[in-house]
């Protein structure tokens, strides 16, 4: 075999495909000279990354099967059914909400469109996704007429039955467009392993791509996350630096994956090998965010300012301990920060003590962590952040469940709780979702050791034990970057 098969290195993979008739033998391979087309059986041959995008489409398919009851609602934002059958989405959210439906500009300081609709909180590159959709959604519905809408309160405008099918195509037109997103980060993670292209599975296969994959638009930073590590595992720094700047201008979150390239730097002594992707990261990034910095300089503030003054929110340790002890929110903020700056500090300290130079995908996913585990809030679809780095970090599969399946478990029991299925009926704390918290702490802690075992005892990688990677990682005169 020309790579390594799962079934044959990992145990809760082997055991699982005891179902279909046990792991592939020694002598497992296409044949020498294969007819033109056809496998050794005279069958349509069927390629590793084949198997991974049809797997990614069968999963984000699957996600968008289990909105079914919310698309029969017309993704109605009053109906609970959207809560207890777990089919949340603020994708076509937008349409109505930030006036897509009218083709609003997302930073447009004009006083009518404001006084109509709220500034867009989403980062800048989201923005432009949205507007761009919502483009093609109106020349799909046969170009309507905007000018009448202004005439109609904005809530009076969600209900009419043109704006309501139109919503429907707009969600449509984002779910291929996020599907899309979903198979190129798929793309990107096969190509960046040569001899462990299966560990792109991780992201294909992924439960938590089903199931908050169209919650939200966070597989847009994903993608350029997954596309910056290929191009490090090829050399390609500026190319890195593009999808790094693309990635941050969608989610501000893929910054990190430089820090993670920075750190390894200054352990080699080699800060000059920062510059490429730093400056092209920079550069692309305030690209992204020109239209809307010169359309609405305000405007574009307003996200900042959002993300920065967020309180104890859902799915948050704090949101636990305000519930308790009710604390101060300027107090939750520099706690929570502080916290985070000191789980970074502590990645720093493991990064330079580690006996081999780690690879970017372990300190990249230590450092994104920490964001997650003690951030004010946490978003269920922000669990998608890990799953391009987990996948490339550590392709070991029980702990993957282990994670996945606390995310899961998070996910239903928060829009159960938000949907009043669990609210306590004396209506006091909201235990149940204490519980899910827990459960979300938990799994990504569960994550987070195990790559840290990995990064203090490398023997311990597997993704070193089939590269063959200390010899090559350990030379301080090498500009490769293991992924």
């Amino acid at each position: 075999m020309t790579h390594v098969h799962p079934t044959r290195e990992d145990g809760v993979v082997r055991g699982l495909s005891e179902v279909v008739g046990g792991p592939v033998g020694d002598h497992a391979g296409p044949p020498a000279h294969p007819p033109a087309g056809r496998a050794a059986g005279g069958g349509p041959r069927v390629t590793v990354l084949g198997v991974l995008l049809a797997a990614t489409a069968l999963t984000f398919a699957l996600g968008l099967v289990s909105k079914a009851a919310c698309a029969g609602q017309d993704w109605s934002t009053t109906d609970p059914s959207r809560y207890t059958h777990v089919c949340v989405s603020e994708v076509p959210d937008a349409w109505t909400g930030e006036g897509l439906a009218e083709l609003a500009w997302p930073w447009s300081g004009d006083a009518q469109t404001r006084q109509r609709y709220p500034v867009t909180q989403e980062p800048a590159l989201v923005g432009l996704w949205t507007y761009a959709t919502a483009r093609a959604t109106h020349l799909l519905a046969g170009a309507p007429d905007v000018e009448d809408r202004y005439a109609a309160a904005p809530g009076d405008l969600a209900s009419e039955p043109d704006v309501v099918a139109e919503r429907q195509v707009f969600a449509a037109v984002n779910a291929v467009g996020l599907a899309g997103s979903a198979l190129l980060a798929t793309l990107a993670l096969w190509a960046s392993r040569r001899r462990r292209p299966w560990d792109a599975a991780v992201l294909a296969a992924a439960p938590v791509l089903a199931l908050a994959g169209f919650v939200s638009f966070d597989l847009l930073p994903v993608v350029a996350v997954a596309g910056a590590l290929w191009a490090w595992s090829r050399n390609r720094l500026v190319v890195a630096g593009v999808l790094v700047g693309l990635g941050a201008a969608a989610g501000v979150w893929p910054v990190l994956v430089l820090a993670a390239y920075a750190l390894l730097c200054l352990r080699d002594r080699r800060p000059a090998l920062l510059l490429p992707p730093l400056v092209t990261a920079v550069g692309v990034w305030a690209l992204a965010n020109a239209p809307a910095f010169v359309s609405g300089r305000a405007q574009w503030e307003v996200f900042w300012t959002a993300a920065w003054r967020r309180t104890a929110d859902q799915g948050s340790l704090w949101f636990v301990l305000d519930d308790v002890a009710g604390l101060d929110q300027a107090l939750v903020r520099g706690l929570a920060w502080g916290l985070v700056g000191s789980w970074w500090a502590g990645v720093l300290a493991l990064v330079l003590l580690a006996p081999e130079r780690p690879r970017l995908s372990q300190v990249a996913l230590l450092l994104v962590a920490g964001v997650l585990v003690l951030g004010p809030t946490y978003e269920p679809e922000q669990a998608l952040w890990l799953l391009p780095l987990a996948a490339l970090a550590h392709p070991r599969w029980r702990d993957l469940l282990v994670w996945q399946a606390c995310e899961a478990a998070y996910l239903a029991l928060l829009w159960w709780w938000r949907g009043g299925l669990l609210s306590p009926g004396s209506g006091g704390s909201a235990g149940f979702y204490w519980l899910a918290i827990a459960v979300h702490l938990l799994g990504t802690l569960w994550l987070v050791a195990a790559v840290a075992r990995t990064v203090w005892s490398p023997r311990r990688d597997v993704v070193r034990a089939t590269e063959g990677l200390p010899a090559q990682v350990t030379s301080t005169r090498s500009t490769r970057v293991v992924v």
